[in-house]
Parts: structure tokens; C-alpha cells; sequence
């Protein structure tokens, strides 16, 4: 099976390889550096403020890129006043923003250059790999997953067509 990348694998590669990165060890402060955003810590809710990420120091270390890569999405992706949206405007920030996160705190690029074996085992070699919390990278290997399942079915499809029609 050839892998087919999404718009947005494509576009969280291509952000990375600007900033000079191809492999996870990376600081949530080295990565907004690359970036030009200025990052400080702050002990109120996360969010964002004309191209700064405001963290909560109390975010337990292994969450913060997490939070991180979610308030980063707002800062390229979003604008406006959250307060000011409609409810389902902002659900629509918030559900892009959580996408987004899945795919920047564990690149596709670099989750597939990991051995992945038994489920409980990816997890963990995700979860520490990416220093994410082992939920979010149940998440993220599941969202591979499926990813790689449409693929598959995709090929499947293709492979009847082409059948069908000779």
C-alpha cells in the first residue's frame, strides 16, 4: 500500500521542515521560536493573544504540547474574538483547532518512522516518543489507524473498478 498523505499531514510537514525539524525531540519553546511566537506562562486557561500562546505553568509536562499544538492552530489558522462567535462558529475553531493538535504534536512524518506493534505498546512508544499523554496518543494512533484502513479500502475499491470495467 502506498501511503497517502492528508492536506493537513502535508501542511504540519512542511511547517516542521521549515522550521529545521524531522524528528520529535523538540521543545514546545524551541518550536515557537522557530516560529517567531512568543510563549509565556501564565496561571489562567490557555489561549492566545496577538501571536502569543499563554500556558498555564500547572499543566502537567506532558500535556503541554498537547495545549500547545491546539492554542499554535488558533494562531495560524484562526481569527477573531471567541466571545464574540457564535456557539457553533467557536465549536468549529475548537474542533479544528483539536484536529490540528493531533496532527502537529505527532507528525505523520515521524509517527511513521516508529515500529508500531501491539496497540498498548504503540501507544506508549507514541505517548513517550512525542511527550504526549497516553489518551492523546490512543487518539492520535487511532486517527493513523483509520487513516490507513480508508487506504486500504480505497485500493480495494480502485482494484474492483478496474476489474469491472476491463
Amino acid at each position: 500500500m502506498n501511503y497517502v498523505s492528508t492536506l493537513i499531514e502535508d501542511t504540519v510537514e512542511e511547517l516542521y521542515l521549515k522550521m529545521g525539524i524531522v524528528d520529535p525531540d523538540h521543545s514546545i519553546e524551541d518550536i515557537a521560536q522557530r516560529l517567531g511566537i512568543q510563549l509565556y506562562y501564565f496561571r489562567k486557561p490557555p489561549f492566545v493573544s496577538r501571536g502569543c500562546i499563554y500556558l498555564d505553568p500547572a499543566i502537567p509536562l506532558e500535556k503541554r504540547k498537547e495545549v500547545f499544538s491546539h492554542e499554535l492552530a488558533h494562531i495560524l489558522y484562526h481569527s477573531g474574538v471567541q466571545l464574540f462567535m457564535t456557539e457553533s462558529f467557536r465549536l468549529l475553531q475548537e474542533s479544528q483547532a483539536d484536529n490540528f493538535a493531533l496532527h502537529f504534536a505527532v507528525p505523520t512524518f515521524m509517527l511513521r518512522e516508529l515500529v508500531l506493534s501491539e496497540r498498548n505498546q504503540a501507544i506508549t512508544s507514541i505517548a513517550s516518543t512525542f511527550h504526549v499523554t497516553h489518551n492523546f496518543a490512543a487518539k492520535r494512533l487511532n486517527h493513523y489507524e483509520k487513516q490507513i484502513e480508508g487506504l486500504i479500502l480505497r485500493e480495494k475499491i480502485n482494484s474492483k473498478m478496474e476489474n469491472y470495467y476491463r
